[in-house]
């Protein structure tokens, strides 16, 4: 893995010491997970779910994406993140936009991120 884009993603807010270790210190595997985050379809659900104001639509792709976040060690949105998949959960919508906002916010910033180094 490039260090620029190692640098670039532990500023963001991923736990390395995490990542690192749930991929056994293969950071060339980080970076190919990493990579792969571009294409997960689970942000799309969620929004798709919100926008819908369809709680179970827009739980499933959150609760995918925190799963995601977890696997990636991806701390700076998983707190959001969780909180979101457990006020889905619930069938409601109170606070999602909020929440939602701040998902996104970090969503952008990392693929920025992640396009800079991909292809």
């Amino acid at each position: 893995m490039n260090e620029q884009m190692k640098q670039e993603l532990i500023d963001w807010g991923v736990n390395w010491p995490d990542v690192q270790d749930r991929f056994m210190g293969n950071e060339d595997l980080v970076e190919k997970f990493m990579l792969k985050f571009l294409n997960d379809p689970s942000f799309a659900a969620m929004t798709k779910g919100l926008q819908a104001k369809n709680a179970e639509e827009a739980f499933k792709g959150c609760h995918t994406l925190k799963g995601v976040t977890g696997n990636l060690a991806l701390d700076a949105m998983r707190p959001d993140v969780l909180e979101l998949t457990e006020i889905l959960r619930a069938g409601s919508l109170e606070g999602s936009e909020e929440l939602y906002q701040k998902i996104k916010a970090s969503y952008d910033s990392l693929t920025e991120i992640l396009k800079k180094y991909a292809g």
